[in-house]
């Protein structure tokens, strides 16, 4: 892997490796931004790329040094998680004592802070002094989702890079690239902007099951008879899985159905569950487009319900004798 196999963030790695090619590198990066980003990937690749061997200003990820950092036994890098709900005070005293020895293997030292925003108000206050003062050589690259409950002060100490959550079409591009089919991948990268998510989702066969109860429920809602309200009962029953997971049931839907609408107005390189043409090219004849404007909202206001402790299979069966009743 290399700078320019990181497509995802191209203006964050286009920053550091000017930065690192200019020798102008911060001695503290706080990195902002949505779970599945790629910040702790970017982070060490950076620590690699200062320590590596064979490339300059990259990382080659090949050489002893790479992998060693990869595996995490590197001297002069460290990485630093919540000890259970938190960072504690202990964790940075050690952190400050391991960053004031000498470098073993070369000028530089990196330590790495995941979800640095959990720290307690004393291992904050502590990071900070470390931050005023910082040995020479020392690099911190600090991790957060939640920029805004950390200190100001801390916030003032570092060279702020903001990462953007991933775009649907570099998540089914890079899912499409690991032989996930197609269908699935576009689904799944409209559902969730974190990446593992992704891949997680469209490998587990509850979520196809889920997606597949989710379409039939569409059909049968057009039925106007009382089938549907034993597909949801029989579905929230057999599965408590799938009744942990309804507010992702809903928002397949919406998807489901504005394909539909999609299809409705020859919009067809717009489909999300493009594996589905057929059956939604079908369920088209069947809809009005007001239907299907009505349906949506009458979702999101479902699973507004759902998300505020409404009983699942009421909320689920009121929506669909509110989409009945047209």
């Amino acid at each position: 892997m290399s700078w320019t196999t990181i497509s995802q963030q191209p203006r964050v790695v286009e920053l550091l490796y000017h930065s690192l090619r200019n020798d102008r590198l911060a001695h503290a990066y706080l990195f902002a931004g949505p779970r599945g980003a790629g910040k702790k990937q970017v982070a060490l690749h950076l620590a690699k790329s200062l320590f590596c061997t064979e490339k300059e200003a990259d990382a080659c990820g090949a050489c002893i040094t790479c992998r060693r950092i990869d595996a995490g036994n590197h001297p002069d890098v460290l990485v630093i998680s919540p000890d259970g709900a938190s960072i504690k005070i202990d964790q940075i005293r050690n952190l400050q004592k391991e960053m004031a020895m000498r470098a073993v293997e070369s000028f530089h030292k990196v330590y790495i802070i995941e979800h640095v925003d959990k720290m307690t108000t004393q291992a904050a206050n502590s990071l900070l002094k470390f931050l005023e003062e910082p040995p020479a050589g020392v690099v911190a690259l600090l991790l957060t989702e939640n920029s805004h409950a950390m200190l100001p002060t801390i916030l003032s100490r570092c060279q702020i890079i903001h990462f953007s959550p991933l775009s649907p079409e570099v998540i089914a591009r890079k899912l499409g690239e690991e032989g996930i089919p197609g269908g699935a991948a576009r689904v799944v990268s409209h559902i969730t902007s974190n990446l593992e998510e992704a891949r997680v989702l469209s490998q587990a066969e509850w979520f196809a099951q889920l997606r597949n109860l989710m379409i039939q429920l569409v059909q049968e809602c057009k039925q106007h008879n009382s089938s549907v309200l034993y597909t949801i009962h029989d579905m929230l029953q057999k599965s408590d899985k799938i009744k942990e997971e309804l507010p992702l049931f809903l928002d397949l839907l919406i998807l489901w159905l504005r394909d539909i609408l999609y299809v409705q107005v020859d919009r067809h390189a717009h489909l999300i569950n493009s594996d589905q043409q057929d059956v939604l090219q079908g369920q088209a004849l069947l809809w009005t487009k007001a239907e299907l404007l009505r349906g949506i909202d009458l979702v999101m206001e479902t699973k507004n319900r759902i998300e505020r402790n409404a009983n699942p299979q009421l909320a689920l069966e009121r929506l669909v004798l509110q989409i009945q009743e047209g």
